[in-house]
């Protein structure tokens, strides 16, 4: 699997764990960034950078220094494991052609690019390549709060026994190395740069090589690039274990078609298969292992590499969906754990950096949204210990949020999903979020044997989505509210509103006062009622969670399956006309919600506008932002799996009770479809699937040991089912 490129130029990422290399898709790397400004590229070994990139410099003697060029690409190609650099074009008056491919091994502290120079002409040719590495080593964003500082420079030294340059940052215990097998004619360190001036306090270390080429002949030099926070000898051993890069790369080659085969989809739509196989490879790009902080699935590269309560959870059902339960376990350990042990009183994070630094300490729905990750985990895995580790820190969140709901209407108040000035009220997504919630700590009461504490936080959840109904649905517009307030309020949050939201025009102020005029009229002044303030897309979760009456859901369903909430790539954030743009998350909120309630061609339609955008940013990627900016990489783009494998293959697991309810919803566009070696608990099924004269009949080979309890919910259906 791979895609490929010409230019445009665009950013791309060679990533393992433990590393994320930011580069150009032209070989480059130009300063970018504004989390830390211009300092987002390079090559980052999370709590720090270690260097802001490579650079190889041609000459060909021949020529009479007609060709001594810092060379660009004008081909990339990314593979799920690495990325390959053609340079064919460009170099001048030479037949010398170069390639690079790099890669960053699992497990190590490094990457390694190995370049090949082909001479392409029936004569020798003398040639010379210059590699030039630029470091810095300097912290991620925040850490001043750590009192922890980049250094005023770097230094290096070239260690000759190893071949390698060793640089170190001034203040701080931050290494990194860089060297190749093959021996320098002549190296050279000090403040001077190849084709690109970056930013910081680095120092640049250059080595170069001499070369015959006979006739059609290739040379191949591989270069190795490790570091550590934390000692010199751990640098030079991460180092020296890059070296036997091949049986590394074999070894990455093999963990990726383990993740290809994993709920491998297979449609009568290849292009689909393609974009989907390609959303999981782009997920595993974003896993960071921190040492002192644990591993799990970060938000976004390039500028959000750090741990999200909200995106994680999201990211986390998909993770599961695709059978990476170990990663997905993992991901809400860092999120409890952070929680822990910066907020204490259960309140989920919103944002922590590698650095272990809280930047936001949770929007009010993170809470109770952990809460409903943490059983869907149990309901694919069955994993009773960690629900048992969970369960102090679930208790306390429950009465976190029993706390926001300050006029006990069932409607915890603050900040949710949408981060928009002056929207900390009653929510859509927090009221429903919430209700689930407490639903789902009423059935770990059930594992606890504590009946009576379950019936009373059942019976609680009831009331809450009973009141969403009551409060949140606006039936003369067949929509849910994003809020539910008095017209004080919003009148004392129109300004702020409309400066983060964006809508500073005056149809957009026209309309809340329109709005407000009404409530007045029907004299709701001071009382609270249901609001469209943005129409943006939280208003699907009663649908996607699966709590709104089949009447209401239909008709919300129905109106939000339109212009003014859909666009060519995917679902607006705002139905109001007020924010054409879309994003992953919205668009595949409105596609599990379509799906939770039958409707499948719906939900594929949205799921086919957002891959459409498919590598408009970077080959073989989605962007967070439709249709090619934001990250290139987007953690909760992977919540499509859910809509596939849990909505229109139909499997619901509930391990812990032995039992996978089946009830799939086909799109009428798929006669035939296939999803195999999907992890449920300890096991395993895959389902097989084709429509003959109206009659969606199933294959179902099930190798779980569990019990497959058939809800045939929407159409005519046949089934068979083996193991």
């Amino acid at each position: 699997m791979q895609a490929s490129s010409n230019n445009p130029i665009r950013l791309c990422v060679c990533a393992s764990e433990e590393l994320k290399l930011i580069g150009s898709t032209d070989g480059s790397f130009p300063d970018m960034g504004h989390h830390i400004e211009k300092e987002m590229n390079g090559m980052w070994l999370h709590p720090i950078k270690l260097l802001d990139g490579f650079w190889l410099r041609l000459e060909d003697h021949s020529t009479d220094g007609k060709v001594n060029t810092w060379i660009r690409a004008n081909k990339f190609v990314n593979f799920p494991y690495g990325n390959l650099f053609l340079y064919d074009q460009d170099l001048g008056h030479t037949s010398i052609r170069i390639e690079r491919f790099q890669f960053a091994p699992d497990g190590i502290n490094g990457c390694v690019a190995i370049y090949k120079l082909f001479n392409r002409s029936a004569e020798q040719k003398d040639i010379s390549v210059e590699l030039l590495a630029r470091t810095d080593l300097r912290p991620t964003w925040l850490s001043e709060k750590q009192e922890i500082y980049d250094g005023d420079s770097d230094s290096a030294e070239f260690i000759k026994a190893d071949n390698l340059f060793l640089a170190k940052d001034s203040a701080n215990p931050w290494y990194a190395a860089v060297g190749s097998d093959t021996i320098p004619e002549s190296t050279r360190i000090g403040q001077f740069f190849a084709s690109e001036i970056t930013s910081g306090a680095g120092v640049s270390v250059s080595m170069t090589f001499s070369f015959l080429l006979e006739p059609w002949e290739t040379k191949e030099v591989v270069f190795y690039f490790a570091g550590s926070y934390k000692s010199c000898e751990e640098c030079i051993d991460q180092y020296h274990a890059l070296h036997k890069h091949q049986e590394l790369l074999d070894t990455k080659k093999r963990r990726y078609e383990e993740i290809r085969s994993m709920s491998e989809l297979i449609t009568n739509d290849s292009r689909f298969n393609e974009v989907y196989e390609w959303v999981k490879v782009n997920t595993d790009w974003l896993v960071l292992n921190v040492a002192d902080m644990g591993r799990g699935v970060t938000a976004g590269l390039p500028e959000y590499p750090y741990w999200f309560g909200c995106d994680g959870c999201y990211t986390v059902l998909g993770l599961l969906a695709t059978g990476r339960f170990d990663v997905a376990k993992q991901t809400l350990r860092i999120l409890r754990q952070a929680s822990e042990k910066h907020n204490k009183n259960g309140r989920i994070i919103h944002e922590i950096v590698s650095n272990d630094v809280v930047s936001n300490p949770g929007n009010t729905q993170e809470t109770a949204q952990f809460i409903n990750t943490v059983w869907e985990y149990f309901e694919w895995t069955g994993d009773t210990a960690f629900i048992e580790e969970c369960f102090p820190y679930i208790q306390k969140g429950i009465e976190w949020l029993d706390e926001m709901d300050s006029d006990n209407d069932g409607f915890p108040s603050g900040y949710g999903i949408i981060e928009v000035q002056g929207m900390d009220m009653e929510l859509i997504d927090t009221a429903v979020y919430t209700a689930v919630a407490y639903d789902v700590f009423g059935k770990i009461h059930v594992l606890m044997n504590d009946l009576d504490a379950a019936k009373k936080y059942r019976l609680k959840s009831a009331k809450i989505k009973d009141a969403i109904m009551e409060f949140f649905w606006l039936p003369e517009k067949g929509l849910f509210a994003d809020t539910v307030t008095t017209s004080e309020a919003v009148k004392e949050r129109l300004s702020s509103t409309m400066y983060n939201g964006g809508p500073d025009s005056e149809p957009y102020r026209a309309y809340l006062e329109s709005e407000i005029s009404k409530k007045e009229s029907n004299g709701q002044c001071q009382t609270e009622s249901g609001w469209l303030l943005d129409a943006s897309w939280v208003i699907a979760t009663p649908m996607e969670m699966g709590i709104a009456p089949e009447e209401y859901a239909q008709i919300a369903l129905t109106n939000l399956h339109t212009n003014r909430f859909l666009g060519p790539y995917g679902a607006y954030l705002s139905g109001l006309g007020i924010d054409f743009r879309a994003m992953t998350i919205s668009s595949n909120v409105y596609a599990a919600a379509q799906a939770r309630y039958g409707n499948a061609d719906r939900a594929l339609d949205i799921l086919m506008r957002m891959f459409s955008t498919f590598g408009m940013a970077t080959p073989g990627s989605i962007s967070e932002m439709s249709p090619d900016y934001g990250c290139f990489a987007q953690g909760w783009t992977i919540y499509c799996a859910t809509t596939i494998v849990k909505y229109f293959f139909g499997i619901s697991p509930d391990v812990p009770n032995r039992v996978i309810y089946f009830s799939p919803c086909m799109p009428s566009a798929w006669d035939t479809a296939a999803i195999k070696n999907v992890s449920v608990g300890d096991g395993s099924l895959s389902i097989s699937f084709k429509r003959v004269d109206g009659i969606d009949t199933f294959k179902v080979e099930n190798n779980t040991g569990l019990e497959i309890i058939i809800e045939e919910k929407h159409f005519p259906m046949s089934f068979a089912i083996t193991g």
